[in-house]
């Protein structure tokens, strides 16, 4: 349950604007079939954004998420993530601080601490859902690529996540309305019953309207509200 939410939150902090505009401060609120789940973005005095996300399902599960990032010329750059989740009486901690001079994140997850090396362009643990997002927003309209590929810090390594594009948009029913979008699928390894799926909407400056993830259960999230703040 844990991967689906880590890989959706920063992803679905929507905001509405014209592709030559910045990301603007926002929060969304998500139903799912585990609860309902509050993401908010916020932009630092230093010129760093901040996403913060909380899914509350009672004593079943609850879940806190941040991830500060630096947005340089569309691309991200990952500074700093924390992650607290519980789920019954299981517990799980992570964090991953990210030094760009010395080309190093330092992390820890639950018990196992560590360094690893960084290169160009590596993303965070939800970087690379927003990064797909805001790559859509730069695509010529004719021109998407097939098949979309980031390199990703994932609990204390570096790895390839690539996604696969269906071209021909699909009809959407969400809370906030009935919208035409672009279905992007996660590839996992061969014979992997892992599955996540994207829907981003065109109409809504690519923001990602639906999330599918089947795991060691099915998850299903749908954007229902959403405001700028600030």
């Amino acid at each position: 349950m844990g991967n689906i939410f880590k890989s959706v939150s920063i992803l679905v902090a929507f905001n509405y604007l014209n592709a030559a505009e910045e990301i603007k401060p926002s929060r969304a609120t998500l139903e799912s079939n585990v609860g309902e789940m509050q993401v908010e973005m916020i932009k630092l005095d230093n010129g760093y954004w901040k996403l913060n996300s909380l899914l509350d399902g009672g004593s079943i599960v609850k879940r806190e998420e941040s991830e500060i990032f630096e947005l340089v010329n569309n691309q991200i750059k990952p500074i700093k993530y924390d992650f607290n989740q519980r789920i019954l009486f299981r517990r799980y901690k992570a964090s991953a601080d990210f030094d760009w001079n010395a080309n190093e994140v330092e992390f820890v997850e639950d018990k196992d601490k560590g360094i690893v090396e960084l290169s160009e362009n590596v993303l965070g643990p939800s970087s690379a859902s927003l990064q797909l997002r805001l790559d859509f927003r730069e695509f010529d309209r004719d021109k998407i690529p097939d098949t979309i590929s980031y390199v990703v810090y994932w609990k204390g390594t570096i790895k390839n996540r690539t996604y696969e594009v269906k071209k021909d948009k699909e009809s959407i029913e969400t809370p906030l309305g009935t919208y035409e979008a672009f279905k992007v699928s996660r590839q996992f390894e061969e014979g992997s019953e892992r599955s996540q799926v994207f829907w981003l909407a065109p109409d809504l400056d690519f923001s990602v309207i639906k999330i599918y993830d089947k795991n060691d259960r099915e998850v299903e999230i749908k954007i229902k509200n959403f405001e700028e703040i600030g």
